[in-house]
């Protein structure tokens, strides 16, 4: 097992237990290979020198029998991913910032907010943490629930600020995490509710924005 953990900004700042292990079976990862891919065209997901210092973002996850699937840290600037860019989240603890998983690469650094989502509600089966500039601009004109704009991403506040909003939330659920740049999450029981309740806010959003032009 592999102890790590990493403080600088744009990667993980919890503390992480890794076992490296197998891949996941194709078939467990083959709805959100797909849901990845449109977000990566549509430029939700990636890698851009001009955003965020080059460092890639968004990251997907469904519930599994042992924990949550997760996309790998580092992958976002990836067009597409393999089996070998998942892994396995077998167990948290929210307040002591611990992450514990096994596969072939560490977890997202954004894994502890995925975690907090299946912990908040046993009705939640898909996380996707995508960055729209648009959207997250537009946030509070569309409504959207937000966290406080001290709660920094990888942090337990964050992962608090998540909950309280996931809780009491109607499924799915769309939220502004404001105190990460840009960064927004969908949370439900179905990735096809999550992936389109996301695309037709950011359709929302540009039109919004391009009205207030």
């Amino acid at each position: 097992m592999n102890t790590a953990n990493t403080p600088e900004e744009g990667v993980t700042k919890f503390l992480l237990h890794w076992t490296p292990a197998a891949a996941p079976d194709q078939r467990e990862i083959t709805t959100l290979q797909d849901w990845r891919d449109v977000f990566f065209a549509r430029q939700l997901i990636g890698a851009d020198p001009q955003r965020y210092g080059g460092i890639g973002f968004g990251n997907v996850s469904c519930r599994s029998p042992q924990g949550f699937l997760v996309s790998a840290t580092q992958t976002g600037g990836l067009p597409t991913l393999s089996a070998h860019n998942f892994c396995t989240v077998t167990g948290w603890d929210i307040q002591r910032n611990e992450i514990r998983a096994r596969g072939p690469q560490p977890p997202s650094s954004e894994a502890l907010s995925h975690a907090v989502c299946y912990a908040a509600r046993s009705d939640i089966h898909w996380v996707f943490h995508v960055h729209s500039p648009v959207l997250w601009q537009a946030a509070a004109r569309l409504g959207m629930a937000a966290t406080p704009l001290d709660a920094e991403y990888g942090t337990p506040a964050m992962a608090e600020a998540i909950s309280s909003i996931i809780q009491n939330a109607h499924l799915p659920v769309l939220l502004q995490m404001a105190g990460h740049e840009d960064g927004i999450i969908a949370a439900g029981n179905s990735a096809a509710q999550c992936g389109a309740l996301l695309l037709e806010a950011v359709l929302r959003a540009q039109l919004s924005s391009a009205l207030r032009k």
